[in-house]
């Protein structure tokens, strides 16, 4: 019975060494090319184009309408203080001019973003009041009006997990936040995994029954609920030249399972249970220097469901410019967020 006891006490205190061992050389090999910004407070302005839009498309996809809020341009700012990073940016109104085409959309946007060493999660919350259509087959120059669908509104609310397996070497946090540093090029497999609800709504049918044959639905759509998710492996590189310039890239591609609703008006709700794809592709470039940055990123994520013979989509595409300048901290600027709710010890 001693002996037993001794040799669990060895394995345990080997195994406890083994691990301190382990997160010492992830530590070290990390810092070799990652560089963090422990003393360091940032803050910087972010311009950003997104392309919201869905779209039905019949199965030869011969035939294809794509609606679009007539919002493009969104400005704000990124903070990185007290150890949390954060960004805010509202959507900037269309020219009159702009309206007369594409008629007007009201949004409300809001995305937050948190990124550990090897994971991140992006979280967003759109409702959009205001569309346009777009005709695959008959397209309209650009000064001429499109059709306005004022009484369409959608509301789209997600979140999208990614994990990074090579935590020593890779840091999506200095491609995309500028919260860190990438020294070396490298990359990771990742893991993507994605949970999404699109709710679309209109006063009459989305559109016209001339198109219903054209697309393969006969529903006269007016009201539709579409909730999606998806696991999508991947792969995310960042290559870096003299510690400063870097061009980084991933992409995630997998299944996914789409439970689609569905109805026209005042009939009975029709739903649909499908397998299908997801896309989540990531871009950037710029230069990141020890206390200098700037650089530009691409985001594109794309969900597809079948119903009735045809497809329905919705996407997201966004470009952010960002720039902005990292100050040595000082004073109450030293503190962390988690020194807030670190329980106080008494002796």
């Amino acid at each position: 019975m001693g002996r037993t006891f001794c040799w669990l006490c060895l394995c345990c205190l080997s195994l406890n060494s083994a691990v301190s061992q382990n997160k010492e050389l992830d530590s070290l090999s990390r810092a070799s090319y990652v560089e963090r910004f422990m003393n360091h407070f940032f803050i910087w302005p972010v311009l950003k184009q997104r392309n919201t839009a869905f779209s039905f498309e019949s199965a030869d996809k011969s035939q294809k309408l794509t609606f679009r809020p007539n919002v493009n341009y969104h400005a704000g700012i990124g903070v990185y203080i007290f150890g949390v990073g954060a960004q805010l940016v509202f959507a900037l109104p269309a020219s009159s001019a702009s309206d007369q085409i594409y008629g007007h959309s009201s949004a409300f946007d809001v995305q937050a973003n948190v990124l550990g060493k090897h994971w991140g999660i992006d979280v967003f919350t759109q409702n959009y009041q205001g569309y346009y259509m777009e005709d695959k087959n008959h397209p309209l120059g650009p000064n001429m009006p499109r059709l306005q669908r004022g009484d369409i509104s959608t509301w789209n609310n997600g979140a999208t997990g990614i994990y990074f397996f090579n935590k020593r070497r890779y840091s999506m946090r200095s491609t995309y936040n500028y919260y860190e540093r990438q020294l070396k090029s490298a990359g990771s497999i990742i893991a993507s995994v994605d949970a999404n609800v699109f709710s679309l709504r209109a006063d009459s049918a989305i559109y016209a029954s001339s198109y219903e044959s054209l697309i393969g639905t006969a529903s006269g759509i007016q009201r539709l609920d579409n909730t999606t998710f998806s696991i999508a492996p991947g792969y995310a590189y960042t290559f870096v030249v003299k510690k400063s310039f870097f061009i980084g890239g991933g992409i995630a591609y997998g299944p996914s399972v789409n439970w689609l609703k569905y109805n026209a008006g005042s009939s009975p709700w029709k739903s649909v249970v499908e397998f299908n794809t997801f896309l989540d592709l990531r871009l950037s470039t710029g230069y990141n220097a020890k206390f200098f940055f700037t650089g530009v990123s691409y985001i594109h994520q794309a969900r597809n469901v079948g119903f009735e013979g045809a497809t329905f989509s919705s996407s997201n595409d966004a470009i952010k410019f960002a720039i902005g300048y990292r100050f040595r901290e000082v004073g109450i600027l030293k503190r962390r967020a988690y020194d807030i709710f670190r329980p106080k010890v008494s002796w």
